[in-house]
């Protein structure tokens, strides 16, 4: 907890959707679904998150995404956004630019490998949870979520602590 005069950490939280079915409506991997595993973790990862304060989500579009999110059940502002459908990491972080300093909170929804690999390429060794990161360094399996706290704003970020790591 931050004491006067102390900034408050900034905190990104990344999810990787939960479980989706192999095939969608049609032949465009845009359009596949939940399946109810998929829904439950959701759910499930959204009672976590509703304690977290929240204040941005930034979604993809994709099907499966979106369902995810709107599952969560989060009281914050949600972006779905085209381009991070199978965003990579440097698209993610320019997303992340954009957001103001004043926005303390960010959840990304999005998908592997960008989103596993954001949250690699964050994770400063030195200062992170040892357990957090042996549990995302060679599966990042669907609906698992990291947390990472830094104190520089969105456009400075370059490294961060990872606290929290949870596969569903």
């Amino acid at each position: 907890m931050a004491t006067r005069g102390e900034p408050k950490a900034h905190r990104l939280y990344l999810m990787r959707h939960a479980e989706a079915s192999s095939t969608g409506t049609d032949w465009r991997d845009l359009t596949r679904e939940l399946t109810p595993k998929g829904r439950t973790q959701a759910r499930e990862v959204g009672e976590l998150l509703s304690r977290q304060r929240i204040e941005l989500v930034l979604s993809s579009s994709a099907a499966r995404a979106r369902q995810t999110t709107e599952l969560l059940g989060l009281q914050a502002p949600i972006r779905y956004l085209d381009r991070l459908y199978n965003a990579g990491s440097r698209q993610l972080m320019a997303e992340l630019t954009g957001v103001p300093d004043q926005v303390k909170t960010v959840l990304i929804v999005g998908h592997a490998p960008g989103i596993p690999a954001l949250a690699g390429n964050l994770a400063d060794r030195l200062r992170s949870s040892p357990e957090a990161l042996d549990l995302i360094r060679y599966n990042y399996p669907p609906a698992t979520l990291v947390g990472l706290e830094f104190y520089d704003g969105w456009s400075a970020l370059a490294e961060a602590r990872l606290f929290t790591a949870r596969h569903a």
